[in-house]
């Protein structure tokens, strides 16, 4: 299988990494290839990105949340695109925990046996960036860092210095990238600014024009190529079940999805319908899926969409299936309290009430295992997935749970997965790629079997 790909990764978080694959999607569809971007690990928000300036949809890939499933991620995603381009995650070795690699963008680059271009951030310094090279390079050889990055350089003169620091490293540079602070992303809470919510095609556009100014594409495409053949990977079986429609919330207060997840219950049967809860009415459908996002920051729209809540309260109530993950869950808990101290109303589907901290509440991977049954999975089953939230519920009038989490990063401790007829509601942001009997469990749920 012929897949030429490369990855981009840093050095650090913060090292420039996101910015300058932007800009390389960018910069080779212009040149009028076709890219198929990738994001390695959890992260929701630089695959948007990845979609602003892309022609195919990014995807993620996780070593450690869906091991098995990756391979064929990675093969479905890019079958026929002109070269795969990876965004790494945090710095190139950094994983689950500091004694294993399993979730690091170094042990997605050898499972996909893709070279690798190392961003480093070379703000004040010089011949110290060869050390800084040198050991990304001979810490798991196995990675194959061939490339380098450098940025945030200060000068003509700068970059001539830290080329020089790492000649006869067996690494190629394609060049320095300026400081530049307009074309940065903005941050908030949950990470970068989402992709859409603001107008960004000018600072787009910035980003491409400064990777086409300062680095050799011809470079990273010859690497992109010399990536080996990779054998066909053995994708699981997925049988479709029968045809259903599945209600989708997406819209600026809930937009944190996996692709993968849509293309597997597409898979089992699924018609997509996509609304937005900030202003749409409920469409009719067989089972609804509220993802997460920032419905904190569009609370008073929430609460004012009336006839969307009392529907979906009535649909939950009637036994239609509703799954959330974070966002998700917030919305359908009583009330949410925002920032300002303020209470609104949301749907109501469990008892529970939910505020919004100024504190990180948890974050990082976890394990869910059932302990009661669900609309996804009976007891004893389990998925892996991962928690990042800054409110936290406060009251839970005896709300059932279905959760068990390896780490305390629940709703109640390791308690987690409000569950109630057939809505299930939790903090976790799962991968059916890490247990495709989960989304065979929502298929079934949603076309009323048992």
């Amino acid at each position: 299988m012929d897949r030429p790909r490369v990855m981009i990764a840093g050095e650090r978080s913060g090292s420039g990494k996101s910015t300058i694959t932007i800009g390389v999607i960018a910069a080779l569809r212009a040149r009028g290839l076709d890219v198929q971007p990738f994001k390695t690990g959890p992260d929701f928000l630089d695959p948007m990105h990845h979609d602003q300036v892309g022609s195919r949809r990014s995807r993620n890939l996780d070593t450690w949340m869906f091991p098995d499933w990756v391979d064929a991620s990675f093969q479905r995603a890019s079958a026929g695109a002109d070269v795969s381009v990876v965004e790494g995650v945090m710095g190139l070795y950094d994983g689950v925990d500091g004694r294993r690699e399993e979730g690091s963008s170094a042990h997605l680059a050898k499972r996909l046996q893709c070279p690798v271009i190392l961003v480093i951030d070379a703000t004040a310094s010089s011949r110290s960036v060869g050390a800084v090279a040198k050991g990304f390079k001979t810490f798991d050889p196995e990675a194959d860092v061939r490339g380098v990055i450098f940025n945030r350089i200060s000068g003509q003169r700068h970059l001539d210095m830290v080329e020089a620091a790492i000649e006869g490293l067996d690494l190629v540079s394609l060049g320095g990238i300026p400081k530049n602070k307009g074309i940065e992303l903005e941050s908030r809470h949950l990470g970068l600014v989402p992709a859409g919510e603001r107008d960004d095609r000018q600072r787009y556009d910035g980003i491409r024009e400064m990777v086409e100014e300062n680095l050799d594409l011809d470079i990273l495409v010859r690497l992109a190529s010399e990536a080996p053949e990779r054998p066909e990977a053995e994708e699981p079986p997925l049988e479709r079940m029968g045809d259903f429609r599945l209600g989708v919330a997406r819209d600026a207060a809930f937009n944190f999805y996996y692709e993968d997840n849509f293309d597997i219950l597409r898979s089992l049967g699924a018609r997509i319908v996509e609304f937005s809860p900030l202003a749409d009415d409920l469409p009719e459908a067989d089972g609804y899926y509220f993802g997460g996002g920032y419905p904190e920051l569009h609370l008073d729209r929430l609460e004012s969409n009336n006839a969307l809540r009392e529907s979906l309260s009535r649909r939950a109530g009637e036994g239609v299936p509703v799954y959330a993950e974070c966002g998700g869950l917030m919305y359908l808990c009583r009330t949410v309290r925002g920032t300002d101290g303020r209470d609104r109303e949301m749907a109501g589907v469990f008892d529970a009430r939910v505020e919004m901290t100024p504190q990180l509440q948890a974050l990082g991977y976890v394990e869910a295992r059932c302990v009661d049954d669900c609309i996804m999975s009976p007891a004893g089953g389990a998925i892996r997935g991962h928690v990042f939230h800054y409110s936290r519920v406060v009251s839970h009038r005896q709300e059932r749970f279905s959760y068990r989490l390896s780490k305390d990063k629940g709703i109640d401790g390791a308690r987690d997965g409000f569950v109630k007829g057939n809505a299930l509601a939790s903090y976790l942001h799962l991968h059916f790629g890490s247990n495709i009997d989960f989304a065979r469990g929502l298929a079934r749920s949603c076309l009323g079997r048992p």
